[in-house]
């Protein structure tokens, strides 16, 4: 019986545009380089950099050496293009009568304060508030497929993970997931509604 509910936040609840901010970039005139920094990505996600360092070093792969900071915050943020949809913080709502429900977000400050002002601050709150926990990456030092990040959430609300169900846009995260014995659904943002997810619980 699944009794508590882990949303991925960004191709779930929220539509991001991965393409929107390299055509950003690209306009700021990033060299090809820009695009293989995973490592750099994942590194402000688990907040083992904070966001002007972040900025500073993504600086040096453009043509340009002389780009104001709010010009790549900006292009950085290009995919967090929507405020959160009102169907989605209704959803989280609801089922957070008759399940606990979790946030677990691979994110970064930048998003999450582009996604503020794109929602408002009392539809952001509002959200926000519906989840038992939030689990944000750059807060937890750990990212999605990281085992730890998991691990971190049962352990700390001693959960079953055969009393779970997580959604979740990408598949590492998905069998990761799997691994634990947790239940799961490969969320595919251009063909399924997360509305839907109601059905996968019964």
């Amino acid at each position: 019986m699944i009794k508590n509910i882990f949303f991925d936040f960004g191709a779930v609840l929220i539509p991001i545009d991965e393409i929107k901010t390299r055509r950003a970039f690209e306009e700021l005139g990033a060299l090809s380089a820009l695009a293989q920094q995973d490592e750099l990505f994942q590194q402000l996600e688990r907040g083992e950099v904070k966001e002007e360092e972040f900025l500073k070093s993504i600086s040096s792969f453009f043509f340009r050496k002389t780009i104001l900071k709010k010009d790549l915050a900006k292009a950085w943020n290009a995919l967090c293009h929507e405020a959160i949809p009102a169907e989605s913080i209704r959803l989280v709502r609801q089922l957070s009568k008759k399940y606990d429900c979790y946030l677990l977000s691979n994110t970064n400050p930048l998003h999450l304060a582009q996604i503020k002002e794109n929602s408002g601050r009392f539809a952001y709150k509002k959200f926000m508030d519906s989840f038992k926990d939030l689990y944000l990456s750059h807060e937890m030092g750990s990212r999605k497929p990281e085992k730890a990040f998991y691990e971190k959430v049962l352990k700390d609300h001693e959960l079953n993970p055969e009393e779970c169900f997580f959604v979740d846009d990408r598949e590492e995260n998905i069998e990761a997931a799997k691994a634990l014995g947790i239940k799961t659904w490969h969320f595919n943002p251009k063909k399924d509604s997360i509305l839907k997810i109601v059905k996968r619980l019964d």
